[in-house]
Order: structure tokens, then sequence, then C-alpha cells
């Protein structure tokens, strides 16, 4: 496949078909032929980067095989950000607790030491 798809399968990505009795049927090229409800269709192109018109992308679903050594990194680096990420948060949370902790000692401290100031006047 190239840029452009053969006008005379838009009824088939459309998916116009047309009931007679239990039997459904679809026009293509001007014959009615027989239509299968399982029937899927597969496109294949070899370009690097496809760009279909937006009719085009409506009417179907593009999925990117393509891998390289770029697309892998980014795909590394991704896992990567994301466990070093988690680690931070959860080094965060603990450095929260502990600063938390010490805010709690350092009032009951404080709160012991104005106790024990009014008490010896």
């Amino acid at each position: 496949v190239e840029d452009e798809i053969d006008p005379m399968l838009d009824p088939v990505m459309e998916k116009q078909i047309i009931h007679k009795g239990k039997k459904m049927f679809i026009n293509v090229s001007d014959k009615m032929m027989d239509y299968e409800a399982s029937f899927m269709m597969y496109f294949i192109t070899r370009l690097p980067n496809p760009s279909f018109s937006p009719e085009l992308q409506a009417k179907t679903t593009l999925i990117d095989f393509t891998v390289t050594q770029k697309g892998l990194e980014e795909q590394l680096l991704g896992k990567v950000i994301g466990k070093e990420q988690k680690a931070l948060e959860e080094q965060l949370n603990r450095v929260l607790e502990e600063v938390n902790s010490n805010t709690k000692s350092l009032m009951q401290l404080d709160a012991s030491l104005l106790e024990r100031l009014t008490s010896n006047s």
C-alpha cells in the first residue's frame, strides 16, 4: 500500500453491507458479493512513516510495527524514568514522614521546656 487505497474498496472499509434475508452482501466494483461478518482486511506498507489522508485514517486503524534503535531507546528511557520517579517518590514520602515526626518531637520538647520553666518560677 502506498499513500492511497483504491476507491473501489471504500464500500468494504465503510462496511456498506446490504442485508437480503439472512444473507449479507457488499457492492464492490459494481458486483454484489457475499459478505462474511468475520471478514477482516489488512493492508501492509513498507513506508517508514506513512501519511494517509484524514478520510482514510477515519476508516482504518494504523498500527506501526517499526522497530528502530531510537524507538527502543525511548521505550527503555520511559521505563527507567518510571522506576526512578517511583523510587524518588518513595524517598520523598520517607523524608516527609521524618519531618512530621521531628516537628511533633520538637513541639513536645518545646511544651516540656515551657512547663519546666513555669513550674520552677
